[in-house]
C-alpha cells in the first residue's frame, strides 16, 4: 500500500501506511502532493474541533458521576430498608417507593 505523510498545524507530521484503499474522499482533505509510493495529503479541520473534544469529555465524565451516584444512592436505600427488615422488592414488597433517599437516586 501507499505510505502518506500528514501535516499538521502545528509542524508535527505523521506517517501513514494505506492498506485497503476505496473511491469515497473525506470532506477533511483539502490538496494531495506527490507520485508513487509517498503522497503528501493537507488536512483542514474545524476551529472548534479541539473545544468539542472537551465539551465531549466533559459530558463523559459528568454522566458517568451522575449514573454512577444515582446507582449509590438507590442502593443505600434498600440497605436501609433491608436493615429494618421489612419484605424485599424481589419478594412482593414495595416499601422501596415509601423510602425517600430511593427516590433521591431515582430522580437524580
Amino acid at each position: 500500500g501507499a505510505v502518506l505523510s500528514f501535516s499538521c498545524r502545528d509542524s508535527c507530521q505523521a506517517w501513514c501506511q494505506i492498506i485497503n484503499v476505496s473511491e469515497s474522499r473525506s470532506p477533511f482533505l483539502t490538496s494531495v502532493e506527490g507520485t508513487g509510493n509517498e503522497t503528501n495529503w493537507s488536512i483542514s479541520m474545524p476551529s472548534g474541533s479541539k473545544y468539542h473534544l472537551y465539551i465531549g469529555l466533559a459530558l463523559a465524565i459528568g454522566s458517568s458521576i451522575f449514573i454512577g451516584s444515582s446507582f449509590i444512592l438507590k442502593k443505600k436505600g434498600l440497605l436501609k430498608l433491608a436493615d429494618r427488615g421489612v419484605t424485599r422488592a424481589g419478594q412482593g414488597g414495595y416499601s422501596y417507593l415509601k423510602e425517600w433517599l430511593w427516590w433521591a437516586g431515582l430522580l437524580s
